[in-house]
């Protein structure tokens, strides 16, 4: 009898269960729910960091998020932890001492230091972007500045790469050979 009752008062407009309760505000949205759309400003945050991981894998530098150390006699970056709090942080540092050769950083700051510019370059924009995500509270005008100065930075470093891989080489053209006329009359 209920099922019935419940089916006509669908139909009917009335409701079967009248004693529920919401207790959601109309006007707030809810932190579960996913956006229909994604966030251009994040999207366009995830390309540029992808551009700029593109470049650290093509020197050999880790891509994956989160902390590295190198030995004194190591070549390459050892993953430590995807987070470190600042006293684990401190642990590592009294266990493995920079004097004695061990180097400590977060992937953001690996190429900081290199010798070559686009290294440098991925660094800067990995650490802006990481700023920019982190930001507490509404984003700044300074946020809103730092994001413009990396579009720019991030279009410059693309633009450099496309240009290095490019297999067009310039080069200097030799003499022009003039070339004489053998049929007619000689000088």
């Amino acid at each position: 009898m209920r099922t019935w009752r419940a089916l006509l008062s669908g139909l009917t407009g009335r409701s079967a269960a009248t004693s529920q309760v919401i207790d959601a505000d109309p006007f707030q949205r809810p932190d579960d729910v996913l956006a229909a759309e994604p966030d251009p400003l994040f999207s366009a945050l995830d390309e540029i960091e992808q551009g700029a991981l593109d470049v650290y894998a093509a020197a050999g530098l880790p891509t994956r998020p989160g902390h590295y150390r190198r030995g004194p006699r190591a070549s390459g970056w050892t993953f430590v932890a995807a987070r470190l709090d600042p006293s684990e942080r401190f642990g590592l540092i009294e266990q493995h001492p920079p004097e004695k050769g061990w180097r400590f950083a977060r992937l953001q700051d690996l190429g900081a230091r290199s010798s070559r510019d686009d290294l440098r370059a991925a660094s800067r924009l990995l650490n802006e972007i990481d700023e920019i995500r982190n930001a507490r509270g509404p984003l700044t005008r300074e946020h809103l500045l730092m994001a413009m100065e990396l579009g720019g930075a991030w279009r410059a470093l693309r633009d450099a790469q496309t240009v290095r891989a490019s297999r067009l080489t310039l080069t200097v053209p030799k003499k022009a050979r003039v070339a004489r006329d053998k049929t007619g009359p000689s000088r």
